[in-house]
Protein backbone atom coordinates (compact mmCIF):
# COMPACT_ATOMS: atom_id res chain seq x y z
CA UNK A 1 0.00 0.00 0.00
CA UNK A 2 2.85 2.40 0.88
CA UNK A 3 4.50 1.68 -2.48
CA UNK A 4 1.39 2.64 -4.46
CA UNK A 5 0.93 5.84 -2.42
CA UNK A 6 4.55 6.77 -3.11
CA UNK A 7 4.12 6.06 -6.81
CA UNK A 8 0.96 8.15 -6.93
CA UNK A 9 2.72 11.03 -5.16
CA UNK A 10 5.67 10.82 -7.59
CA UNK A 11 3.31 10.73 -10.58
CA UNK A 12 1.39 13.77 -9.26
CA UNK A 13 4.62 15.69 -8.66
CA UNK A 14 5.86 14.85 -12.18
CA UNK A 15 2.59 16.09 -13.69
CA UNK A 16 2.79 19.34 -11.70
CA UNK A 17 6.38 20.01 -12.78
CA UNK A 18 5.50 19.22 -16.42
CA UNK A 19 2.54 21.64 -16.37
CA UNK A 20 4.67 24.37 -14.78
CA UNK A 21 7.43 23.95 -17.37
CA UNK A 22 4.94 23.91 -20.24
CA UNK A 23 3.33 27.16 -19.10
CA UNK A 24 6.69 28.89 -18.74
CA UNK A 25 7.82 28.38 -22.35
CA UNK A 26 6.78 30.56 -25.27
CA UNK A 27 4.21 28.67 -27.36
CA UNK A 28 3.75 28.67 -31.14
CA UNK A 29 0.54 30.67 -30.60
CA UNK A 30 2.52 33.27 -28.62
CA UNK A 31 4.98 33.55 -31.52
CA UNK A 32 2.10 33.91 -34.00
CA UNK A 33 0.67 36.78 -31.94
CA UNK A 34 4.04 38.55 -31.71
CA UNK A 35 4.81 37.98 -35.40
CA UNK A 36 1.43 39.46 -36.38
CA UNK A 37 2.06 42.56 -34.29
CA UNK A 38 5.55 42.88 -35.78
CA UNK A 39 4.20 42.55 -39.34
CA UNK A 40 1.52 45.19 -38.74
CA UNK A 41 4.05 47.61 -37.21
CA UNK A 42 6.71 47.25 -39.90
CA UNK A 43 4.84 46.58 -43.15
CA UNK A 44 3.98 49.20 -45.76
CA UNK A 45 0.36 48.02 -45.79
CA UNK A 46 -2.35 50.53 -44.88
CA UNK A 47 -4.78 47.98 -43.44
CA UNK A 48 -4.24 45.77 -40.40
CA UNK A 49 -3.68 42.07 -40.99
CA UNK A 50 -4.69 39.23 -38.72
CA UNK A 51 -4.46 35.47 -38.66
CA UNK A 52 -7.52 33.57 -39.88
CA UNK A 53 -9.71 32.34 -37.05
CA UNK A 54 -9.34 28.72 -38.10
CA UNK A 55 -5.89 27.08 -38.36
CA UNK A 56 -3.59 30.03 -39.18
CA UNK A 57 -0.48 27.95 -38.42
CA UNK A 58 0.68 25.96 -41.45
CA UNK A 59 3.82 24.42 -39.93
CA UNK A 60 5.90 24.58 -36.75
CA UNK A 61 9.40 23.47 -35.82
CA UNK A 62 11.84 23.68 -32.92
CA UNK A 63 15.62 23.57 -33.14
CA UNK A 64 18.11 23.62 -30.25
CA UNK A 65 21.58 24.31 -31.65
CA UNK A 66 24.95 24.01 -29.94
CA UNK A 67 25.06 24.00 -26.18
CA UNK A 68 21.27 24.13 -25.73
CA UNK A 69 21.24 27.67 -24.32
CA UNK A 70 18.82 28.82 -27.02
CA UNK A 71 15.75 27.43 -28.72
CA UNK A 72 14.76 28.48 -32.23
CA UNK A 73 11.07 28.15 -33.07
CA UNK A 74 9.94 28.63 -36.67
CA UNK A 75 6.37 28.91 -37.87
CA UNK A 76 4.71 29.37 -41.22
CA UNK A 77 1.30 30.99 -41.14
CA UNK A 78 -1.21 33.05 -43.07
CA UNK A 79 -2.40 36.59 -42.50
CA UNK A 80 -5.51 38.14 -43.98
CA UNK A 81 -6.28 41.79 -44.62
CA UNK A 82 -8.91 43.37 -42.36
CA UNK A 83 -11.12 46.40 -43.00
CA UNK A 84 -9.37 48.36 -40.23
CA UNK A 85 -6.41 50.70 -40.63
CA UNK A 86 -3.09 49.60 -39.09
CA UNK A 87 -3.60 52.14 -36.32
CA UNK A 88 -6.48 50.05 -34.92
CA UNK A 89 -6.41 46.78 -33.03
CA UNK A 90 -6.99 43.99 -35.55
CA UNK A 91 -8.59 41.86 -32.81
CA UNK A 92 -11.57 44.19 -32.37
CA UNK A 93 -14.94 42.80 -33.45
CA UNK A 94 -15.25 45.55 -36.05
CA UNK A 95 -12.02 44.47 -37.75
CA UNK A 96 -13.50 41.76 -39.91
CA UNK A 97 -11.55 40.34 -42.81
CA UNK A 98 -11.90 42.29 -46.03
CA UNK A 99 -13.82 40.39 -48.71
CA UNK A 100 -11.31 39.32 -51.39
CA UNK A 101 -8.64 41.13 -49.38
CA UNK A 102 -4.94 40.52 -49.51
CA UNK A 103 -3.62 37.18 -48.25
CA UNK A 104 -0.05 36.77 -47.00
CA UNK A 105 1.97 33.58 -46.57
CA UNK A 106 4.45 34.25 -43.79
CA UNK A 107 7.38 32.72 -41.97
CA UNK A 108 8.62 33.79 -38.55
CA UNK A 109 11.62 32.65 -36.58
CA UNK A 110 11.87 33.35 -32.86
CA UNK A 111 15.07 32.86 -30.91
CA UNK A 112 14.39 32.16 -27.24
CA UNK A 113 17.05 32.07 -24.55
CA UNK A 114 16.58 29.11 -22.21
CA UNK A 115 17.36 31.45 -19.31
CA UNK A 116 14.35 33.61 -20.32
CA UNK A 117 11.84 31.15 -21.81
CA UNK A 118 8.91 33.62 -21.91
CA UNK A 119 10.88 36.26 -23.82
CA UNK A 120 11.81 36.52 -27.49
CA UNK A 121 15.49 37.38 -27.88
CA UNK A 122 15.00 38.01 -31.61
CA UNK A 123 12.13 37.73 -34.06
CA UNK A 124 12.10 37.79 -37.84
CA UNK A 125 8.97 37.93 -39.95
CA UNK A 126 8.76 37.73 -43.73
CA UNK A 127 5.57 37.60 -45.78
CA UNK A 128 4.73 37.23 -49.44
CA UNK A 129 1.51 38.19 -51.19
CA UNK A 130 -0.49 35.20 -52.41
CA UNK A 131 -2.17 35.96 -55.73
CA UNK A 132 -2.52 32.53 -57.34
CA UNK A 133 -6.19 31.47 -56.98
CA UNK A 134 -5.29 27.82 -56.31
CA UNK A 135 -2.79 28.71 -53.59
CA UNK A 136 -5.28 31.19 -52.05
CA UNK A 137 -7.87 28.42 -51.92
CA UNK A 138 -5.37 25.97 -50.42
CA UNK A 139 -4.32 28.47 -47.74
CA UNK A 140 -7.96 29.18 -46.90
CA UNK A 141 -8.40 25.55 -45.86
CA UNK A 142 -6.93 24.14 -42.62
CA UNK A 143 -3.70 22.19 -43.19
CA UNK A 144 -4.27 18.46 -43.71
CA UNK A 145 -2.34 17.56 -40.55
CA UNK A 146 -4.91 19.39 -38.35
CA UNK A 147 -7.46 16.61 -38.83
CA UNK A 148 -5.33 14.43 -36.56
CA UNK A 149 -5.64 16.97 -33.74
CA UNK A 150 -9.30 17.99 -34.16
CA UNK A 151 -10.39 16.12 -31.02
CA UNK A 152 -7.75 17.64 -28.75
Amino acid sequence: MKGSAGSLLLLSLTALVSMTLASSVLTFSDILARATIDFNQKSQETKAFGPPKKSPLRSMSVFEPGDGSVMIKTITFTLKETVCPKSEDYLKDECVFKENGSLKKCTSTATILKSQPREVASLTVSCQEVTDPEERKELSEPPSWTKWFSNW
